[in-house]
Order: structure tokens, then sequence, then C-alpha cells
């Protein structure tokens, strides 16, 4: 009761307590950048491909206009009279002159005047294209451009340009004459003529560029627990054991779905750890006189019922009676991991179909005892709050040392909370990088009423192979080096590990 108390305290300011814990952490970000990456990479190469066919469809004719230019040279002389017979020797060039030009051109090409001059010298009522020009620094040289999809408009406005504009000017700077270096000419080819392969190239390094910044949005949002550190600021349960990731390949190799401790072949960590858990558990439940433990998690594919049968096979091995029990009967897939003969579950002892010794099938290899069925249930709240499944589980306690429950996920059931009413301790899986830290908050907190107390939780799948950031093997938190108080036993606790050993054997 005092723990529970202690924990509903501690949880009171849970939504506060979060959001002031939620701090970036760098190297959590870093990793699980790199986590994204091994995981989504077919997302870069697909964005990839779709911006390199994007880009390339945009370079074909479909989205393709081409863009002719025309271009004259000259120079620009001001401060005569048109009207002079000797106009061509009043003209004259100087800094001052190139200074004033370089800042009102570009205005005189943009203005009105300059557009209403050249469409009453073409007779057009709109100019079909867009005119720009080019001031060499410290000079009276000007490069004027045309640029319009048609060839032919292109030298027409451009002509038109330089014959209209010194009458334009005049409003402005004065008289000015051009005196040309470069005439205009009819372009041959496109100004834009696409590179396909440029494009496709460039069209894929966006791609891939959007599928990296995805990847980022994804880590930088992900916040999983991936360490318990995470957890211990903002709740009291402690983290009684690391339970290290065993590999895929290596998982399909076992005998049946699930990684087995027994097998040579399972990683040494893994069974060192599982034994150490085991007698913790046993410990912790026999200080409270009870035989009954319940494993949830807050979330299906947290491993929970791969720890719960290998906790029996540990607790087997040391001479425990065990069973171990498929508790999620809306769902009953233990089962099938165990053996292929079909069989009665706890539903169907509950409901009197079946006696319990009939229903429970013996797993000769391990010694463990197992009762689960193979279908889902229907009416589970009915067969968990019949008056007849208290008096099942207290046969179960009189003819067996430990019962394991493995339950369905609290977050999705109720189912838990009642399976715990029965139960003497509660144990929680948490899996390495899988949950969010608040969904894990609630679904615990939805536990704290329950008569059966958290015993603590099980930090589950944890990588052993990385020598950085979030990896526990056999480092700090993996196996040989826990402390007792918190994360199980240690190379100080080995004569009291052998002497519990010893006790649970006899």
């Amino acid at each position: 009761m005092a723990e529970r108390d202690l924990y509903s305290k501690n949880n009171q300011n849970l939504s506060r307590r979060i959001d002031e814990d939620d701090v970036i952490d760098l190297g959590a970000l870093f990793w699980n950048v790199i986590q994204g990456i091994l995981r989504f990479w077919w997302l870069i190469i697909l964005l990839a491909v779709v911006g390199a066919g994007a880009f390339y469809l945009r370079a074909t004719s479909l989205f393709y206009t081409p863009m002719y230019q025309s271009s004259a040279t000259f120079t620009v002389l001001t401060g005569g009279s048109t009207d002079s017979e000797n106009s061509t020797y009043n003209f004259y060039y100087d800094t001052t002159t190139a200074g004033q030009l370089a800042k009102t051109f570009p205005y005189i090409l943009s203005s009105s005047l300059l557009t209403e001059a050249i469409e009453e010298d073409l007779g057009v009522d709109a100019v079909n294209g867009s005119i720009s020009a080019q001031a060499v620094s410290d000079s009276n040289m000007i490069t004027m451009t045309v640029t319009s999809n048609s060839p032919e408009d292109a030298k027409a406005i451009l002509e038109s340009a330089i014959k209209v504009y010194p009458d334009v000017a005049r409003f402005v700077i004065g008289d000015t004459k051009f005196n040309m270096i470069d005439e205009p000419s009819t372009p041959t080819e496109p100004y834009n003529r696409p590179s396909y392969r440029g494009q496709i190239k460039k069209g894929a390094v966006y791609g891939a560029g959007a599928g990296f910044l995805l990847i980022c949005l994804y880590a930088f949002f992900k916040k999983t627990v991936q360490k318990p550190e995470e957890l211990k600021s903002v709740m009291s349960l402690s983290c009684i054991a690391n339970i290290p990731e065993v590999s895929r390949k290596l998982r399909k190799k076992q005998t049946t779905r699930w990684i087995q401790m027994q097998d040579n072949r399972t990683p040494q960590a893994f069974r060192e750890n599982i034994q150490s858990l085991q007698i913790r558990i046993s410990r912790e439940l026999e200080e409270k006189g009870g035989k009954v433990l319940v494993l949830t998690s807050t979330m299906p594919g947290e491993g929970k019922s791969t720890l719960a049968y290998n906790l029996a096979i540990a607790a087997a091995s040391h001479g425990v009676k065990v069973l171990f029990i498929d508790a999620d009967l809306r769902k009953q897939a233990d089962r099938k991991h165990l053996t292929e003969e079909k069989g009665r579950g706890l539903a169907s002892v509950v409901a009197g179909k079946c006696t319990l010794k009939e229903a429970v099938y013996r797993e000769k290899e391990t010694g463990v005892d197992f009762l689960g069925g193979n279908k889902p249930v229907k009416g589970v709240q009915q067969i968990l709050n019949h008056s007849s499944f208290h008096e099942v589980m207290e046969e179960m306690k009189a003819q067996w040392d430990l019962i394991l429950l493995d339950a369905p996920p609290v977050e999705m059931f109720e189912d838990a909370s009642i399976l715990a009413e029965q139960s003497d301790g509660i144990l929680y899986v948490i899996r390495y990088d899988q949950v969010q830290k608040r969904r894990i908050l609630d679904s615990i907190s939805g536990l704290e009423d329950s008569k059966a107390p958290l015993l603590g939780y099980v930090f589950n799948g944890v990588p052993v192979h990385r020598g950085g950031y979030g990896y526990y093997g056999y480092g700090r938190y993996g196996y040989g080096y826990y402390g007792y108080g918190s994360y199980g036993y240690g190379k100080k606790q080995e004569s009291k590990k052998k002497n519990d050993t010893e006790e649970l054997q006899s």
C-alpha cells in the first residue's frame, strides 16, 4: 500500500514533469537520425527517383517553353542636341555620366513610357517579351537584351527599344545617342535549352534531400525511451533488469518463434540477465508471500511473452514448479510458439468446459507447465470477472510455486488491471526505442490502483554492440554490473545470488 501511495504521489504532476524533462539530447537525436536512415533508406531512394522523374518531365516538351534572346551592345553619349548640325560632336561621356546611366537605364526600361512607345512603334497591343540591360562598371557601354518566346519578336522588340529609347530618356537624362558595337540579330536557338542529365541529377538531389529532411523530423519527434534515465526523473518505478537484444539471425534459428535461454546459441548476456531477473522476482514474491506475477506492457511487440516464457524456463531450471499462462484471451497466440497440438486455455477452465489438469500442457524439454488456447475468446471481461475465476486461481496456487500471467498490453485493454486483482505483483516490460515516454507513464498510471504492487520494469531488447550512446550490453547497466537496489545483481552480490539459487533448488 505504501508503495502505491508513493507511486501515486509521484505521478500527480506527471504532465508538467514530462514537459520539463523533454530536453533535446543531441547524442540521442544524432543516433535516431542514423537509425532512421538505416530503417527508412528506401524513402531517400524513392524520393530521389520521384524527384529525378519530376525534373525530367519538367524539362520535356510537356512542360518546357523555348525562350529566345536577342542582344545588342552599344555606347551611350549624352549632352548634345539632335537638332544641331554638329550634334555628333556635341555629345560626350565622362564618369559622372556613366554612373547616371547605370542608375537610370533600368528605371527607364521598366517604365510604362518605354513600353507604350515600343507598342506604338511596332503597332501591337502588348509587347511579347521582356527587356533588360546591363551596364559595364565605370563606362558608358550597355548591353540590352530582349527575351521572348518568338525569335522574330525578340529582335523586333530590341530594335524598337533602341530606336525609341533616346526620345523616352530625354525627359530624364537629356539627349542621348547610341553608338552600336554589336547589332541586334535574330536568335537561331533557345537560350534555355534544358540539360536532361543535369535536371535528372538536380531532381535526384532535391528528392534525396527531402527524404533526409523527413527522417530528421522523424528523429526529432520520435521521443521514444532509449535509456532508463529518461523514466527515472519522472517516476519512482525502478528498472530491475536490462535484457539484451538478440539478433534476428539467431531468432530465426530457434526451434520456436521465441528466443529460448536454454539454447546454447542464445547469448550468454541474455541468459544471465534472465537468471538474475528470475531470482529477483522470486525473492520479491517470497517476501510478499505471493506466487502470481502479471507481466504486461504498453503496446504489443515489446517482448513480454518471450520474457515471461524465459522467466518460466529459468524458474523451472531451479526446480521451481512453474505455470505459464497465456492470459491474453483476446489473442491467445502463445501456444503456437510451444507446440502444434491444440488445447484448452484459461477461459475453458473458468467456464468449466475442462479441468485444470486436462488443460495444462507440460513442455518436457524445459519442464514448464503451460495453459493457453488456440483461438481468441469472446466476452473476456465476463470471464475474468466470473466468480469461478478466483477459485481457479486458488487451485493453481495450491499446485504451483510460481504462476506467470502473460497479460494483454495496458494501453489497449483493461484486462491487465483485472488480472492484477488476482495476482501478487506486476512486472512491466518496456522495449528499447519502441514507445514514447508519455504513453508509458499514462499506461502505468492505470495500474496504480491495482491490488498487486508494481515490482518494477524491465528494459527489454537493449542493443549490445554499440560502444556509444544508448547501449547497455556489458557496460554500466549490463550483465555483471548490476546493483541490487535498482538494477539486479552485480559482482558484489555473486555469493548472495549463489545462495538464493541453492535455496530455490532445495
